[in-house]
């Protein structure tokens, strides 16, 4: 235990010292989430996210859906009312309109009918552009049908336990999952090959220190700084931003720690199978940029091309930032992100028994 101590302390503190380390650990990460957090924080969707529950399957209620595809500005789903309703609660949905049964009949015979609206509230500006929009609409519409003045009434139906959060609640997550991978990949992995290449890890193997002690030591001082991250992004979120954390600060750092690991044991993999130090930053960036930009770090996969959405979910980046959003944002249970737990269990794993592998002293 004495030299597990030992070699904690030294890796400490070398990590204390390098500068140009501490500046990626900690200010870029702060750096890029103040950015985009003064640019996006308050912003939502660029346009009207509206569901569409067709219940009469009429020539007329076809005809309203038809018109509503072919509006700019708004972009329209179809699904059943469970569905709808469903991702309406989950944020995905400005409003939902839900066009009863007989809806065509009563129109076409002169008699008032009524759509009812399910309006997403959680953000009183946005709402009331939705509520004003699809009131015109839909008032514009009926008279186009019939003729009559008001032959299409609006009734409105504020959505219940409807999650409320802004880009900001969105972003933090992704930007903690982005940490945890890069000081996996790029952070202890380097270390190791640097020690190769230098003829220490040859030395240590010839020496009483056990290698199990010397790669715990260093796996420990990541994870405490990735703790040490962790607790910084979260309070200039709250602090600076009113970021909402929901979920349970003990699952975060379960997940934050279980996806470190995860990303130290690809780390491990990489440092086994380059040559040296420079092979092996080349190769944790050229797998870490990738994931940085397609794996919904930045943005919701709900608005990348459908090729890019199966990149995503191939992507480990994918889970850890699914998991730890659905436990910020949504208060979910660790047995709620289970699939995301398994996939990077799995991929820590593999890349385990891979490193052992493929290990070499020199």
């Amino acid at each position: 235990m004495s030299r597990f101590y030992k070699i904690f302390l030294y890796d400490f503190k070398m990590t204390l010292r390098q500068r140009e380390a501490l500046f990626w650990m900690f200010l870029f990460p702060i750096l890029l989430m103040v950015i985009l957090g003064l640019i996006f924080g308050n912003s939502n969707r660029m346009k009207l996210s509206v569901g569409i529950v067709d219940q009469d399957e009429s020539v007329v209620s076809e005809a309203i859906v038809n018109a509503f595809n072919g509006m700019d500005g708004l972009v329209i789903t179809t699904g059943s009312e469970e569905a709808e309703r469903s991702a309406l609660k989950d944020g995905e949905r400005n409003a939902v309109l839900i066009i009863p049964k007989g809806f065509g009949q009563n129109i076409l015979g002169g008699t008032t009918q009524s759509i009812t609206m399910v309006l997403n509230n959680t953000n009183v500006n946005t709402a009331q552009i939705t509520s004003n929009t699809m009131r015109g609409i839909v008032q514009q519409m009926g008279q186009m049908i019939s003729g009559a003045p008001e032959p299409v009434q609006l009734n409105e139906e504020v959505a219940q336990d409807v999650k409320d959060f802004k880009y900001i609640d969105f972003i933090v997550p992704g930007i903690i999952a982005m940490v945890v991978m890069f000081g996996g990949l790029a952070g202890y992995s380097l270390e190791i090959a640097t020690y190769r290449e230098k003829g220490i890890l040859r030395r240590i193997r010839v020496s009483p220190l056990s290698l199990t002690s010397f790669l715990a030591g260093g796996i420990a001082t990541v994870l405490i700084f990735t703790l040490i991250q962790t607790g910084i992004l979260l309070t200039i979120g709250v602090l600076a931003f009113k970021m909402k954390i929901a979920g349970n600060l003990l699952y975060i750092g379960f997940l934050v720690i279980f996806g470190a690991l995860s990303f130290l044991a690809l780390g491990f993999l990489i440092s086994s199978l380059t040559k040296n130090s420079r092979s092996a930053g080349a190769a944790s960036q050229a797998i870490a940029m990738p994931m940085m930009f397609l794996a919904g770090v930045f943005f919701p996969l709900e608005i990348m091309p459908g090729a890019l959405k199966v990149i995503a979910r191939c992507l480990p980046l994918y889970y850890l930032g699914d998991a730890l959003r659905q436990v910020m944002i949504n208060s979910a249970s660790l047995v709620s992100v289970w699939l995301d737990i398994l996939v990077l269990a799995g991929m820590g794993l593999v890349a385990f028994a891979a490193a052992v592998r493929f290990f070499r002293w020199e």
